[in-house]
């Protein structure tokens, strides 16, 4: 449908009642939620508490939802925000970014920056904040990491991408060989969808161009990404540029599997996948605990 769907309001309803479906038939038991409506530093604030509402200094998941910038929501990804809670023994704020076509580049872009900006004016430390996304989601997070350097703030304690989009052109990594067999989402309709967010845009803002961000003085990260998708080559390629930068960035390739299946709680990797993330981030947390350590003593 997204390859024939007009890139207006009409094709975007029908992009958004569909993914949601999907969404929602990932089957995660979901906690309570908390909805959030109000003016931060950096703009207005929107999006909702996942799990209880934190006290200011916990430590705190700030989730990105994907679905190319037109689609999805907190609510449609709150399955599986609520066992990445549980898993790692915290709260999330899930952002409700504005969502192309109603609203462009660079408009999510901006929304995601207020929430980072809102955590800390709240009284969370940003080695506290573990930044997580899906597809759109992961690229807002990769973006989210230049625009902090730029503005001289306090990078977050880690980094998770699902499936993470880094290249909107899809020219930088180039096509693969063979189409992967994604029977979620193709790589021509991907980049038809983006384009709607996107459009007027230059391709070169290292808000977009995303590789443009590596560097030795991002987070720890660990992407995720299916061996039969498309983006495999992003992450792969992401990956690579940023170790070369001197920054850690592990990519973890689950063999048979398709865009963010982290979403699907039937398919038994999800869950595994899922308690590799708690591992990387109890294992970034301890190696962050040894270095306040020493530097104390």
């Amino acid at each position: 449908m997204g390859a024939v769907l007009p890139g207006n309001l009409a094709g975007a309803a029908v992009i958004r009642l569909v993914l949601g479906a999907a969404c929602y038939a990932g089957l995660h038991p979901r906690l309570p939620s908390t909805p959030v409506d109000t003016e931060g530093g950096a703009g207005t604030v929107r999006g909702e508490w996942v799990g209880a509402v934190p006290a200011p200094g916990d430590p705190v998941l700030l989730y990105l939802h994907g679905s190319a910038y037109v689609a999805c929501s907190p609510a449609t990804h709150r399955g599986l925000v609520s066992e990445l809670c549980r898993r790692l023994d915290r709260a999330a704020f899930a952002v409700r970014y504005r969502r192309a076509p109603e609203f462009r580049f660079p408009s999510a872009h901006l929304d995601v920056l207020a929430a980072y900006l809102w955590l800390l004016d709240r009284g969370h430390d940003a080695r506290d904040i573990t930044v997580m996304g899906d597809s759109a989601g992961g690229h807002l997070a990769l973006a989210l990491l230049g625009e902090l350097r730029r503005l001289e703030v306090p990078m977050p304690g880690a980094v998770v991408g699902f499936s993470p989009v880094v290249d909107l052109t899809y020219e930088l990594f180039g096509k693969p060989p063979e189409n992967p067999r994604d029977g979620f989402v193709s790589r021509d309709t991907a980049r038809r969808v983006l384009a709607v967010y996107t459009h007027g845009a230059d391709p070169a803002d290292p808000r977009l161009d995303v590789i443009q961000v590596v560097g030795a003085d991002l987070p720890p990260m660990l992407l995720q990404v299916g061996e039969h998708e498309h983006l495999r080559a992003h992450a792969e390629g992401f990956a690579r540029a940023q170790r070369e930068a001197g920054g850690e960035c592990e990519v973890q390739v689950w063999p048979g599997l398709f865009h963010v299946f982290q979403m699907i709680r039937p398919v038994p990797e999800s869950g595994r996948a899922l308690d590799e993330v708690a591992r990387f981030v109890a294992r970034v947390e301890a190696a962050q605990e040894r270095v306040s350590g020493a530097a104390a003593s």
